[in-house]
């Protein structure tokens, strides 16, 4: 007997969108996530041929999840409008074929697959759940199979463990330790897919992990103990609802005969004329003879109504083979092959790159091999390094890459890669200095939208080549018994390294297209972030050396500290208690104590993460913080800084993300240095760990209040220009503008309470944030910014215009034209639609911030003495060189006249500069 088949339609939807090119109709009707998931579903039944099954879709009401958590799927984007007007399409079409549908505003497709597939399986039935949904391998039974029907692949209880390393009762604890960031599941903080795993391995169960959390070290162990009220929320969010209300079942769900004329009805506005003519064709089961035949087997009616697909199906499959193109791989290992490829690439003017390497870390990868791609025809791999026992001979890496170093330094043959900083990086540690830095994909994908998909290579393949790549655990696998690249075969690693670049080569093609019709965008990639990241690839192989006996010291002085707050602590609770166990603070804080404000998470513990504890006023609540932040601040840095620099050096290199963020400001990691308390004395501390070497200097260059300058360039308000271009301290004529008293009556309170609102407003605050900040009543706040915009009207003006901008293209633009999208302008949940209001505010700000200051790393390196000075880092508005102290103060006033005159605004760009021997003292 078949398999009860539950299909989840929004997934067949959206992968069929984005896996085929546009199609229309001539009247411009959109067809092709029709044409994709009509012809996915159909090729389904016919390999099964159920007598029993449902298609199941989301409805665009919100859910439970929803009103648990204001951001659950808060970062997707809204649905395309080409997308949009074919569900309903899809949905005729589906019960025209006599197929089940199925939907349930309030409750996802996930819930009422798992509710249906649960009530089959008690009944003794097989179930078969079609999806590409990971969240639904904790539906998985010895009775529930899943397959993702595009890439026909099953998966049982030993598939689960062997894709995510954990079975499927664990799967709900697997995605809430790990978190979700398209469905609005935070995670804990450090936790990725393979802790999640090795936790899960080690104490069965998320409770089980909670329960042990004390013998859990490091990072990770902190973090669970931080973030355990998100848990509780997050493991709700996760988990499928099983025991619905649904007033259908199993026996509603009979497949039934086609609707002929419903057919020709649609597939005639649909214009699919292959349907359309088999519809009349004698022994094609949707014609009326075989309608009026009821004593007809319905397997035979599903496999016959399938075959209906066939036409379609190819014609699909045509047009993405003809998108992607067809290639042929080579695996360049004699000399008389090599002689020809290299031949090929001394007389090349542009071609793809890519290189394979022993690590993701560039700072220890070595090159294991590279692969050319010169047009979408064929693409090359050369192995150098596979030394797996039983590896064939390969050229000599180092005859090759002498041969090569002339031509990949040459700045006249083009580059393409994608994250060609990367393979700079790889070349730079094998003595090649990368020129000719022509088009990054990964750059390229975020230029163009940076919301409509990740940008590692994977990603922007399948939507932008509806090609699904072969990934590296593929052919590596996963986890502790994970391959590096040059133990892999060279049979299987030989494909995925041409494939690399020919994907590339086929990626540069697609994507320059699409940006040479907007020419703002263009430039953007050519001569902003192309440039940077050459620039980034030099500071991040610079690096800035540490004070390691200054950390050291710093060290002791913070566990100094550290443990008086907890004899601080011990006194105001009565007892010694591990301060670190959120456990041990709850029972203490709430039932020792008996302070107001507990609450239970999910494993009986009581909540006390910083959001609870903040709202308590008690002085151990405030130790207590103090103490959480301090032994933090030591991990991460006086600890963790030590760590991560170069043993001979005794510099740290961290690396720069250009393709991550929305707005496009750059972010770092290993170490993370923007996030170091620059306004408090601590952070000021550790900074002082940041030093110039003997005969150096650092200087710091900061932009003054850059978005507020923006501010005023962008809302074109008379007054906050006038108080710029006058040189007026902007905050005291906000306070006096909004108080109305004169400039020199304001106070230093007012005029903090005018800053707060000066930059707060640039985030959206609210008369809520300012009465939480300021202390004010709500009365008050209502007033201040009521007074505040009528004194700066061209603000309000500003952010009313942004709203409606936003609301109509669905992104806003930063001064260089860069598109920032705000897909949640328009959600139906009234928090999120504020959220991305808020958002789409500020975004122009902050992206034409960071456009300026990339801006300034291009140029202020140009003008660098070599050998002489260096950019080491840029941290949000601030740029940090190491130069010679005989010509720092020389170059002080050039890198201040640079960054200051990179781009025109309405009011003056301030930029100021300082110097020391280390960052504090420059900054």
């Amino acid at each position: 007997m078949p398999p009860f088949v539950l299909v989840d339609g929004s997934y067949f939807l959206f992968r069929a969108y984005h896996a085929l090119p546009p199609l229309t109709t001539s009247t411009g009707l959109h067809t092709n996530a029709i044409r994709g998931a009509i012809a996915a579903i159909q090729k389904l039944m016919r390999r099964i041929q159920p007598t029993h099954m449902a298609v199941i879709f989301d409805t665009p009401e919100p859910t439970f999840r929803h009103k648990l958590s204001p951001i659950y799927k808060g970062d997707r984007p809204s649905m395309p409008e080409d997308l949009a007007e074919q569900i309903p399409y899809l949905h005729q079409l589906i019960r025209a074929l006599g197929i089940p549908l199925h939907t349930l505003p309030g409750a996802e497709a996930d819930d009422v697959i798992g509710t249906l597939a649960k009530r089959a399986e008690k009944a003794g039935y097989q179930v078969l759940i079609s999806t590409g949904d990971k969240d639904m391998a904790q539906l998985v039974t010895d009775k529930v199979t899943l397959e993702d029907s595009f890439k026909d692949r099953p998966m049982n209880i030993d598939g689960v463990f062997e894709k995510f390393g954990v079975w499927p009762h664990q799967i709900i604890d697997y995605l809430t330790l790990m978190g979700d960031a398209s469905d609005g599941i935070k995670g804990v903080p450090g936790v990725g897919a393979k802790t999640a795993a090795k936790l899960l391995n080690e104490y069965d169960s998320l409770q089980g992990i909670l329960a042990n959390v004390d013998s859990i070290k490091g990072k990770v162990g902190q973090s669970l103990k931080d973030n355990q009220e998100n848990i509780k929320l997050d493991h709700q969010l996760a988990s499928i609802v099983c025991d619905l209300d649904l007033t259908f079942g199993y026996d509603d769900l009979k497949i039934d005969n086609p609707n002929v004329e419903q057919l020709r009805s649609l597939y005639t506005e649909l214009e699919f004329r292959n349907q359309l003519q088999s519809l009349d064709h004698p022994n094609n089961p949707n014609n009326a003879s075989y309608k009026q035949t009821p004593s007809a087997p319905k397997t035979a009616a599903v496999a016959q109504a399938a075959a209906t697909a066939d036409s379609t199906e190819q014609a699909t499959q045509s047009s993405v083979d003809d998108q992607l193109g067809q290639a042929t791989y080579h695996t360049v290992l004699s000399q008389a092959d090599w002689d020809n490829l290299f031949a090929r690439l001394n007389s090349a003017t542009r071609f793809a790159i890519d290189t394979e390497t022993t690590n993701l870390d560039y700072r220890v990868a070595e090159m294991v091999g590279f692969s050319v791609a010169f047009d979408a025809a064929d693409a090359y791999y050369v192995p150098l390094a596979h030394d797996y026992e039983g590896a064939p001979q390969q050229l000599d890496r180092d005859t090759v890459l002498a041969q090569i170093k002339p031509i990949l330094e040459n700045p006249a043959v083009e580059k393409i890669g994608h994250h060609l900083k990367y393979d700079a990086h790889i070349l730079h540690n094998h003595g090649i200095q990368l020129q000719g830095w022509y088009f990054d994909t990964m750059l390229a994908s975020y230029v163009f939208n940076a919301a409509a998909t990740r940008h590692g290579m994977d990603d922007v393949a399948r939507v932008y080549l509806s090609h699904l790549t072969t990934s590296f655990e593929q052919i590596a696998g996963k986890g502790v018994k994970q391959k590096s690249f040059n133990q892999i075969e060279l049979e299987v690693a030989a494909h995925y390294a041409a494939e690399d670049a020919h994907v590339t080569y086929r990626l540069y093609q697609v994507l320059d297209a699409k940006l040479a019709t907007i020419p703002e965008l263009k430039h953007i990639l050519h001569n902003i972030e192309m440039p940077v990241a050459n620039v980034l690839t030099q500071m991040e192989e610079n690096g800035i050396q540490l004070d390691l006996s200054f950390l050291d010291q710093l060290g002791l002085d913070f566990s100094k500290t550290i443990s008086g707050l907890e004899d601080q602590i011990e006194v105001l609770a009565g007892e010694r208690f591990n301060v670190s166990s959120p456990k041990q603070v709850g029972e203490v804080l709430f039932e020792r104590l008996g302070l107001k404000g507990g609450k239970k998470t999910a494993t009986g513990q009581y909540s006390t993460s910083e959001s609870v504890l903040e709202k308590i006023d008690h002085p151990i609540v405030f130790s207590i913080l103090e103490y959480r932040g301090l032994s933090k601040l030591k991990s991460t840095y006086t600890d963790g800084l030590q760590k991560q620099a170069n043993p001979e050096t005794h510099r740290v290199h961290t690396s720069y993300h250009q393709a991550l963020t929305a707005t496009g400001r750059l972010s770092s990691t290993d170490p993370n240095l923007q996030n170091i308390p620059v306004r408090e004395e601590i952070g000021r501390q550790i900074r002082k760990a940041f030093v110039a070497p003997a005969g150096r200097l650092l200087l710091a260059a900061d932009y003054s209040q850059i978005e507020l300058r923006l501010m005023a360039h962008f809302s074109q308000d008379e007054a906050l220009v006038h108080a710029f271009q006058n040189g007026q301290d902007v905050h005291r004529r906000t306070a006096a503008e909004v108080l109305s008293i004169p400039l020199e009556d304001v106070t230093q309170d007012q005029r903090r309470q005018a800053k707060a609102v000066n930059f707060g407003l640039l985030y959206g605050m609210s008369e809520f944030g300012l009465t939480r900040q300021l202390g004010f009543s709500r009365a008050e706040s209502q007033n201040y910014i009521k007074q505040y915009f009528h004194r700066y009207p061209g603000i309000y003006e500003y952010m009313q215009r942004t709203r409606q901008v936003a609301l109509e293209q669905s992104f806003v633009q930063t001064i260089l034209g860069r598109r920032l999208y705000t897909p949640d302008i328009d959600a139906r949940n009234m928090m999120v639609r504020k959220g991305a209001e808020r958002a789409a505010i500020n975004a122009p700000l902050q992206g034409s911030a960071a456009e300026i200051i990339k801006l300034a790393m291009i140029e202020v390196n140009k003008i660098l003495p070599q050998d002489q000075a260096k950019l080491l880092l840029q941290v949000h508005d601030e740029l940090v060189f190491e130069v010679d102290a005989a010509i720092a103060d020389q170059l002080a006033i050039q890198i201040q006249q640079v960054m200051q005159d990179v781009v025109k605004i309405s009011v003056p760009l301030l930029v100021e500069v300082g110097k020391g021997h280390n960052w504090d003292e420059a900054h």
